[in-house]
């Protein structure tokens, strides 16, 4: 009799300690440039069966949005979205994105610290890459002009590029700045050595955009749940081909 009641009170000690090594995990997965939440249905779908909850907010990158906020009042969405899980019970939470929305992730992540994990889905837009373009750096020194002015907050036509072409639209040169200025938040080799939580980095084997990829990734501080995956995937077919790659990450997340 004791000793049955010895088995059964380890037994309910070692259930007790496993569920503690479990977390519930949050996801917030933040779109592309002049993308939507509805990017990530099927994606957001899959992780909800498996007990992932996700909130994917509409960021001020939209299509319909585009740039109508600075990145860093833009990060109050994420904020919240991540109260909206928080107030569901769940403790740990990953903020995760593709392509613009990769970066931002990262830079959201290097500015606030206890998160459980970032994802970087083929994190594209670096200000220094698009800056190249010779539209996209006039309208980059159009913007730093009137900043000097005094009429950072006064909305002008400035050119932008997504997927290889020309991108016009209407913005603050405050906030058009903020992703594409030379002091943008959004520059990888700046915001990687930042981060404090676990990283997963998933790039498309057909996706130009990844091609330094590799060497990025090795910016971010060691961590041993960090991970860097590669798939079978251009640029916009990432996120959906990072689906088992993502919810195996999840799951050691979890059980830490």
């Amino acid at each position: 009799m004791i000793r049955s009641l010895l088995t059964t009170l380890v037994c309910l000690l070692l259930a007790a300690s496993s569920a503690v090594a479990f977390e519930r995990i949050g996801v917030v997965l933040l779109h592309g440039k002049t993308g939507t939440p509805g990017q990530f249905a099927s994606l957001a779908d899959t992780l909800d069966e498996t007990g992932y909850a996700v909130e994917a907010p509409e960021m001020c990158w939209s299509a319909r949005r585009i740039y109508d906020e600075p990145l860093a009042a833009c990060f109050a969405d994420v904020d919240a979205a991540i109260a909206r899980l928080a107030a569901d019970g769940f403790d740990g939470i990953v903020v995760g994105g593709h392509s613009l929305g990769g970066l931002a992730a990262l830079s959201y992540a290097a500015g606030h610290p206890g998160l459980a994990g970032v994802i970087a889905l083929a994190p594209d837009g670096e200000p220094s890459d698009f800056n190249r373009h010779a539209a996209v750096a006039a309208s980059v020194r159009k913007a730093e002009a009137l900043v000097k002015a005094g009429k950072d907050d006064t909305v002008g036509t400035f050119t932008d590029r997504v997927l290889g072409r020309d991108l016009p639209i209407k913005a603050s040169p405050r906030a058009f700045l903020s992703f594409l200025g030379d002091d943008s938040d959004l520059n990888p080799t700046a915001i990687l050595p930042q981060l404090d939580a676990p990283l997963l980095w998933v790039a498309g084997t057909r996706d130009s955009s990844q091609r330094n990829a590799a060497s990025l990734f090795k910016r971010a501080p060691a961590n041993p749940l960090s991970q860097y995956v590669t798939v079978n995937a251009n640029h916009l077919a990432t996120p959906d081909a990072a689906t088992v790659a993502i919810l195996d990450w999840l799951d050691r997340l979890a059980a830490e």
